[in-house]
């Protein structure tokens, strides 16, 4: 902020030279009708910087989705966005866990109710009781510690999988993806980071490029992202709870991602998983694009397709 101070005040200082200034009539009139133009942009930026400031709330962008978190996102005492994990909530009822990242714990969706757990809880009725454990940016190795240590022994375990799971183990081995540099008016102008977002729609080009050649890294990161996956079905193996994975596509580009998502469908049918929902179908059949995702900018799935996911669960694994 500091510096876009400075450099306003030095681009002020330039018609207000050439108004005082007293041997130039011409530059005068000229610097006059400059410094009035550089008090109205000077307005507006400050009106723009105040709106984006307190009153735009959005799940994109690094600063207004501190907004957005602030009004919508609620967590329990354990850090999820759940209620709290009380006895009488689970007493005499078949147990489900979901597990996963921002998908699962609905970014973007300013309604838990209208998250796939949720809509598929409401579906499943009172003999059954919901826990959702997603957290945004975690990976699989941190899914399966909050799993083994939440304070509820599940009789279901749903793990929503992302194509983008694989960068913890490819981490793992040294492999970082750099993320794109942001200025610093980006970064410290509320207004300045709205624009900055306006450019970077979700996930783009670059990021899924490098993403899917994780994938290919058969002998790296992919044998280091099998073993991660191993790891998770034994452990619920070994509680004795049923797994349903559910795999998000590329939101933008289902096609495109089919032939990784169902490698890792492969992956965890290697583990003797069975309940396996691959979602690049629904992504590409989805009528309306605009209502696909939670923002042009953001590449979360929107509160629409999270009832349909949570429709899908219920029939297809759960419907007597």
């Amino acid at each position: 902020m500091t510096t876009i101070l400075i450099t306003l005040v030095l681009v002020g200082l330039v018609p207000l030279l050439l108004l005082v200034q007293r041997r130039w009539s011409r530059l005068r009139s000229i610097g006059s009708g400059l410094l009035v133009s550089y008090f109205t942009i000077v307005l507006l930026l400050l009106a723009g910087e105040v709106y984006f400031r307190y009153l735009h709330a959005a799940p994109e962008g690094q600063l207004a989705r501190q907004n957005w978190m602030a009004r919508h996102w609620q967590t329990n005492s354990l850090g999820y966005r759940d209620s709290e994990p009380t006895p009488e909530r689970y007493a005499g009822k078949q147990t489900v866990l979901v597990v996963g990242d921002s998908f699962a714990a609905g970014w973007g969706v300013p309604n838990v109710a209208d998250r796939f757990s949720d809509v598929l809880a409401a579906k499943l009725g009172d003999g059954y009781a919901m826990f959702n454990l997603g957290q945004p940016g975690i990976a699989m190795s941190s899914e399966l510690k909050n799993l083994q240590a939440y304070p509820v022994q599940p009789n279901v375990v749903i793990l929503q999988y992302f194509l983008n799971d694989i960068e913890d183990a490819a981490l793992s081995i040294g492999q970082y993806q750099e993320p794109p540099p942001m200025p610093d008016w980006a970064r410290d102008s509320y207004l300045g980071n709205f624009l900055f977002s306006l450019g970077s729609g979700g996930f783009g080009p670059s990021y899924w490029a490098w993403e899917y050649a994780r994938y290919d890294d058969f002998y790296g990161a992919w044998n280091a992202h099998q073993t991660e996956i191993k790891a998770f079905v034994d452990d619920v193996n070994r509680i004795g709870a049923r797994l349903i994975v559910v795999i998000f596509p590329n939101m933008q580009d289902p096609i495109g991602s089919i032939p990784y998502v169902d490698r890792v469908a492969q992956a965890f049918e290697a583990q003797g998983v069975t309940d396996i929902l691959k979602l690049f179908d629904a992504v590409a059949a989805w009528p309306d694009p605009s209502t696909l995702l939670v923002s042009t900018r953001d590449a979360h799935p929107s509160a629409a397709f999270h009832r349909l996911v949570g429709d899908i669960l219920y029939e297809r694994f759960f419907q007597p």
